[in-house]
């Protein structure tokens, strides 16, 4: 019995297989583990939150409201799976808490992913410059997609830690999946190109567009349509398939806008007033401050006319400032025109008669 009766009833007395003194060392580094891990989450998570107050990046923030999920049932886990490597487990003992570890911390790994993946959504959303209706429809609905995958990728995830093939189940969700796929290939579609014009950001509310035969203002961006208001006041509905998969314009993207215009004036101008008008035509766009003058010549005789082809650019993509800016270039060349003497022409026809002289 040793030198005593309690040393030798402590360290060689078994209780559920394991003596006294393994159970106590196993107190014992419960006790260190759960003070420790306590210590770590008020002290250390506190001045790391004090440390992210004064940063400007918010991704210090993230970090410590992720450090902050953990809850005390993970804690104790974690106490107790470290006090257990001083006791004699059972293989059912040591089964049932691996798996109790594998679906609690999976679970928090999917709140912390599911969070991260929210943070990415609102970022990238923010920037977009959509309306808020727009924003509540992009986050809700990515936000239901991602967690669908997040949460089939963890299931899959237990069942194989668990020992199940799942090479069989994965085989059937990918056959139902293409089934599912094939049968609703439109709505995935519209899905797909949503998130395309989320990331690719061809276009933001109230930008001017035009796509085949419709033209106006995006008003609304959602998962499977989008809303664009017209010139004329109607509400057009537009599948994202079709909105991308046609030849889109979008007029507030442009920092400039070429204009190419003629004019013609008579076929008896002569050569000098021609390179008169080509003057006049150049001090008209340069008079006017949003214009850049690129060129103006004589570009073609037709048959009722000396054509002038000019070019200019507007120094914004701005439609009003464009039609305003070529309306006082056009009313300064018909000014200027009028006091040289030089005609517009229109369509004529000129006939030349030849009289035979009797013989």
């Amino acid at each position: 019995m040793g030198t005593g009766f309690f040393p030798g009833w402590f360290s060689e007395t078994e209780i559920l297989g394991n003596t006294p003194l393994a159970f106590l060392c196993a107190l014992a580094a419960f006790a260190a583990a759960w003070a420790l891990l306590q210590l770590i989450k008020t002290a250390g998570i506190a001045r790391l939150k004090a440390l992210a107050k004064n940063t400007e990046t918010d991704l210090d923030d993230l970090a410590v409201a992720m450090l902050e999920k953990f809850k005390r049932l993970e804690y104790f886990l974690v106490a107790f799976f470290v006090a257990t490597h001083y006791l004699h487990r059972t293989p059912a003992f040591n089964t049932a808490l691996n798996i109790l570890l594998l679906v609690v911390f999976t679970y928090r790994a999917v709140t912390i992913i599911q969070d991260l993946l929210s943070y990415w959504i609102q970022k990238a959303v923010g920037d977009r410059g959509l309306s808020d209706e727009a924003k509540d429809s992009v986050m809700y609905g990515a936000q239901v997609l991602l967690k669908v995958l997040v949460w089939a990728a963890a299931v899959l995830f237990v069942l194989d830690n668990l020992g199940v093939n799942i090479t069989t189940l994965v085989a059937g969700l990918g056959i139902g999946g293409v089934a599912v796929a094939l049968a609703a290939q439109a709505i995935l579609g519209d899905l797909f190109n949503f998130f395309v014009i989320l990331l690719d950001r061809p276009f933001k509310t109230g930008d001017y567009i035009t796509v085949d035969d419709i033209e106006g203002n995006i008003e609304h961006v959602g998962i499977k349509s989008t809303r664009v208001r017209s010139l004329s006041g109607e509400l057009i509905i537009i599948s994202n398939s079709k909105l991308l998969s046609g030849g889109l314009r979008n007029y507030n993207q442009m920092a400039r806008r070429r204009v190419a215009f003629k004019l013609g004036v008579t076929c008896q101008t002569p050569a000098d007033k021609l390179r008169r008008a080509t003057a006049i035509i150049k001090a008209a766009v340069a008079s006017v401050p949003a214009a850049q003058f690129d060129r103006s010549h004589l570009a073609a005789c037709a048959a009722s006319s000396l054509d002038l082809e000019t070019v200019y650019y507007v120094t914004s993509g701005d439609y009003a400032l464009y039609a305003r800016t070529h309306e006082e270039i056009l009313l300064r060349i018909t000014e200027d025109f009028r006091a040289e003497g030089i005609s517009f022409a229109y369509p004529t026809q000129t006939l030349f008669v030849s009289q035979q002289v009797p013989g």
